[in-house]
């Protein structure tokens, strides 16, 4: 093994190890001395890859925060067809099947933000997680216009506000996986989720108006 290797191996393994030390304890009950003993490292190891505790952080938030959203959540919205069935398929596989995730973390997102947000000299990490927030609702609001262009949803929704709902909800209920292993709780939220997605749907009586516009053209 090369010595490039091995230190690509070390980074990676201080990234991951701090990314489960604060989503389970919280940023600042976490210090530098915490994260290298637990992976049985030396300072001089953690300062050769981070000038600081603030700089870890960032990393922490680009490669392991910002990808989980990416890969799990808004790639997804790429595919195509009926925009109701996909984010109902896409939250009851994240929400109830994926082992992928941990979910005794809760959500890692809103974990960052709720430990982040009072820090007054951290401006930088607190703008590095409402960018991913807005990626996230910019490529939910592209996906419902998509929605909409493709006759499957109601023009007149508010595609901005529903985007922040969704992000919101899905949040939430990723945070409670913290405090419950109650999987009752999750299909309800699923029920829920459900009916409120029936709302975005074209109205029964517009669907049928333009049914009887198109046979009598």
């Amino acid at each position: 093994m090369t010595q490039e290797i091995k230190r690509k191996i070390t980074r990676q393994t201080l990234i991951d190890k701090g990314y489960e030390l604060i989503n389970t304890y919280g940023y600042h009950a976490i210090s530098i001395d915490t994260i290298i003993d637990e992976v049985g490292l030396t300072k001089g190891a953690f300062y050769y890859h981070f000038s600081n505790k603030h700089h870890f952080v960032e990393a922490i938030i680009q490669e392991r925060v910002s990808k989980e959203i990416h890969s799990n959540f808004i790639e997804p919205l790429n595919e195509r067809g009926n925009p109701i069935f996909i984010l109902t398929d896409l939250f009851h596989d994240k929400l109830l099947k994926d082992k992928s995730l941990n979910q005794q973390l809760g959500s890692p997102l809103t974990n960052f933000i709720n430990d982040l947000s009072h820090e007054q000299n951290d401006y930088g990490l607190q703008l590095q997680l409402k960018e991913i927030f807005d990626e996230w609702k910019i490529a939910l609001i592209n996906f419902l216009y998509r929605g909409i262009e493709g006759g499957c949803l109601n023009r007149h929704i508010d595609t901005e506000s529903t985007a922040e709902f969704i992000i919101a909800s899905v949040e939430g209920i990723r945070t409670l996986k913290k405090v419950t292993s109650n999987e009752g709780i999750f299909y309800n939220y699923m029920q829920q989720l459900k009916n409120f997605f029936d709302t975005l749907k074209i109205p029964k009586e517009e669907l049928q108006g333009n049914q009887y516009y198109y046979a009598a053209s």
